[in-house]
């Protein structure tokens, strides 16, 4: 499992509408304008795609990230995709969700089966959240 710890840390979580790519333990003067534009003081970044990291096909991850998109309808957010650095696994739709607050990611993240998810503040580096110990 270290393996995919260290994928998900080597991961670029990009957002489609605006210039900004999230990396693990950086951060990020694009995101921290986004945040101050949305009077947000912190921000996640999820999927609901691959539960588990097991492969589903395409419809099926579809069905899940309409899920995720109606679980969060509540804060501004933002598609985007975690595209890693092994080019034979397919990029993941995500969403940047801005106000969202660090316990209620994480249950987000949990309930959808996700390994880890990408969470921040403003003025602060990103941070990989692990749902269970690797």
């Amino acid at each position: 499992m270290k393996n995919l710890k260290e994928a998900y840390e080597g991961t670029k979580y990009r957002v489609f509408d605006f210039p900004v790519v999230i990396e693990i333990g950086k951060k990020s003067t694009e995101l921290d304008a986004l945040l101050r534009q949305h009077h947000a003081s912190e921000w996640a970044f999820i999927t609901a795609w691959n539960p588990y990291s097991k492969e589903l096909p395409d419809a099926e991850n579809s069905e899940r990230h309409l899920q995720l998109a109606e679980m969060v309808k509540s804060y501004p957010s933002w598609e985007g995709e975690g595209v890693g650095t092994d080019a034979s696994w397919k990029p993941e739709k995500s969403l940047l969700i801005l106000g969202i607050p660090k316990n209620e990611a994480i249950a987000t993240g949990t309930y959808l089966e996700q390994n880890a998810i990408v969470y921040g503040r403003i003025h602060e580096p990103a941070e990989l959240l692990l749902m269970f110990d690797f």
